[in-house]
Order: structure tokens, then sequence, then C-alpha cells
């Protein structure tokens, strides 16, 4: 026990009064805040009197704007041509190769843009050649989607009408 020192009875009186002061402290500010939160909202409700209040659910109601519309504009909206369905069956050729292998590697990057692809072998001069076509298409919306995919991923197409 030889080792043991007696603490000073200062440092007690010093923390102490450091933890007096603190507490001070926090009671000043509690005040201080309490007396200007409570003045505020009071002001808060003159300054609302004060401004022009505005009640756009009635006012908005009554009033009416025409838009000028021309004869074309109005056949256009009554015809949308949208998606209307293709006039014409329409098939994208986007490949034609002698190696069906390469014909079948080129619908498997088709349908990893989400295109169903067809590969048809036809004869030409005597050779048979594979061509990787898409569609025919149901509307023109559905022709648009597959002919941007394909500008998208750089992907050169020909168009071709099927004959009917």
């Amino acid at each position: 026990m030889a080792g043991e020192k007696s603490s000073s009875p200062w440092v007690w009186v010093f923390l102490f009064l450091m933890l007096g002061f603190f507490a001070a402290f926090i009671i000043f500010l509690d005040q201080k805040l309490v007396g200007t939160s409570v003045s505020k909202p009071v002001e808060k409700q003159n300054q609302d009197r004060t401004k022009p209040t505005i009640d756009f659910y009635s006012v908005l109601p009554d009033r009416k704007v025409e838009i000028p519309v021309s004869e074309e504009e109005k056949q256009a909206i009554e015809n949308p041509t949208i998606n209307k369905t293709a006039g014409d069956q329409v098939l994208l050729q986007v490949g034609s190769f002698q190696n069906p292998e390469d014909a079948e590697r080129l619908k498997a990057e088709l349908a990893f843009l989400g295109l169903e692809a067809k590969v048809k072998a036809a004869e030409v001069n005597d050779d048979t050649w594979h061509r990787v076509q898409i569609g025919p298409f149901a509307s023109n919306t559905a022709l648009s989607r597959a002919q941007n995919l394909l500008l998208e991923n750089k992907i050169k197409y020909v168009q071709r009408k099927l004959p009917q």
C-alpha cells in the first residue's frame, strides 16, 4: 500500500466547481432558447396575416384556355398512326452467310438484344446462303424499335417487303 497516493482536496474542489459552471451554462442556454422560441411564433402569426392569400382551387377551374388546332392536326389526332399496323409485311435482313454456323452466331447475338431472328436457306447461283431475318412486324412501332436496336448496336440491315 505504499504505492497509493492520496489525491489533493483542491482537485476535488476544482472538479465540483467545473461541474457547477457547466450546469449553470446549460440552464442559461435553456432559458435563452425558451425565451426566443416563445416570441417567434407570435411574429410569424403577424407576418402571415399581412401576406395575401390566393385560393387557386376555386379560381383555376373557372378558367379555360382555347388552343387553336388546324384541320390537318385534328385529322391526325382522330386517326393516330403511331401504333397502326404495318400496311406491308416488312422483314429486316441482318445478314447472309454461306456458313450456317455464322448465321446461328448472329441469331444468338440478336437474341441477347431481345430480337427474335430466323435463319432461312436460299439458293443463289447454285450456292446455298443462310439469311438471318427479323420479322415480319405487327406494327410500325415494333419495326421502329427493332431498327433502333440494330442501329444502336451498329448492326447493318436491309429492309425487305414480303411478297403478298
